[in-house]
Order: structure tokens, then sequence, then C-alpha cells
């Protein structure tokens, strides 16, 4: 699943982050739009490392920060070994650092160093166009003041509380995939700006903490 980059590929990768960022590139809005950029991207050859995916979420904290590692938690890698546990960590760190208010974002060099080959995230592109067609479909911008300051806050609190159950989840296959379904909702609901899809993955989240509770209650 990983692959080393090299340092030449990961200063190209910073140089076309850094054009971005300086342009004002927009930040994707759709799932369409997310994914016509992450297969651009696998097209040319490129892996999808953390640099990469913050040059698809557009160097912004917004939804698709949360969005790309909850679609791949959803589709069938999530299946590999420790994809799980990467992506949960992923999303903690970015959690951790949208809800203190960070200005950019921080990782490890060894997350940096990691990367999804492209020959699997065009897989994956081919696996959530369906899917992104439909949410599409049924997203669109409303209810945005439930999309922004304290709103972003708890959904990053939420976020964070998730991807920390990840890598106990790995341990049954493709059990993560609840917590991608979470993570993704909340993504979808900030790239979207749509505060009522907002709602529904707070009251999605809540009914899973009640169901969790209620099994460990009489279990």
């Amino acid at each position: 699943m990983t692959t080393s980059i090299s340092a030449e590929g990961a200063r190209q990768t910073n140089r076309r982050a850094d054009k971005r960022t300086d342009t004002g590139a927009d930040t994707p809005n759709s799932v369409g739009d997310l994914l016509d950029r992450l297969e651009q991207s696998a097209r040319s050859g490129e892996d999808l490392s953390i640099d990469s995916f913050l040059e698809t979420a557009g160097h912004r904290f917004s939804g698709p920060l949360f969005l790309i590692p909850g679609l791949i938690a959803l589709s069938p890698l999530s299946g590999i070994p420790l994809v799980p546990s990467f992506l949960g960590v992923t999303v903690a760190l970015i959690s951790v650092q949208l809800i203190l208010g960070c200005q950019q974002l921080w990782f490890p060099a060894g997350m940096r160093s990691t990367a999804l080959e492209a020959d699997r995230v065009r897989r994956l592109v081919r696996f959530l166009r369906k899917p992104g067609r439909f949410l599409d479909r049924v997203t669109r911008s409303r209810l945005t003041w439930m999309t922004r300051g304290l709103a972003v806050r708890l959904a990053a609190v939420i976020c964070l509380l998730t991807a920390l159950s990840m890598p106990v989840l790995e341990i049954l296959p493709f059990t993560a995939t609840l917590a991608g379904a979470v993570i993704s909702c909340f993504g979808l609901a900030l790239t979207t700006r749509d505060g009522l899809l907002m709602v529904f993955a707070l009251i999605f989240f809540g009914g899973l903490m009640a169901l969790g509770a209620n099994f460990l209650i009489l279990g």
C-alpha cells in the first residue's frame, strides 16, 4: 500500500502546492470535483501522498481534508492492513490542528513519505464515481450557518473521536467503514456547505454512539 517518494518528487509537489496557494485555487465544492482532481493527479502518475492530498484539498481547513480520507475508508481499500489506522491517524492530526485553529497543517516526516499508489487511486475513483454522482445530486448549499464557525470545530471534535476508533475497528475487516461513513458525512457537509447534511451527520453519529453504548451495556 505504501511507497516512498523521492526528494525531488516531494519538492515538485511542494512547488505545485505553493503555486495553487499563490493563485488562490478554489477548494473542491463537490464529490465530482474532488474525484476529478484525484483522477487527474493519478493519470499523471503521481501517487497520493500527504502533500498531494493537501494540494487536492486546496490547502484550506475545509471539508475535503475530511472527505478524502473518509471516502478511502468507505472503499475496498479499507480492507488493506494498516490503511484504516493510517487514515485514522491522518484525520486525528487534521482534527486536532483544526480545533486549535492552526493556520498550517503539520505532519510527521514519516507520514509525508508515505503514499497510495496512483493505480490504486484510479481504482478508488472508478469505485466512487457512481455514488459520487448521487451525492452531488442530493447535496447543495443550504443552512450554511451550520457549516461555519463553532460548527466546524464541533465536526472536528467528532471526527477526532471517530478517527481514534479506527485502529481498534481494523481488527475486524471492513468495520472501519462505519467510521469512514461518519467522517465522510461531515467532510461532505463542509465541502458542499450543506447544513442539512451536517444535521444528519450529527444524528448519525449520535445514533452510532447510542447503539454502541447499548451493545456494551447489554453485552
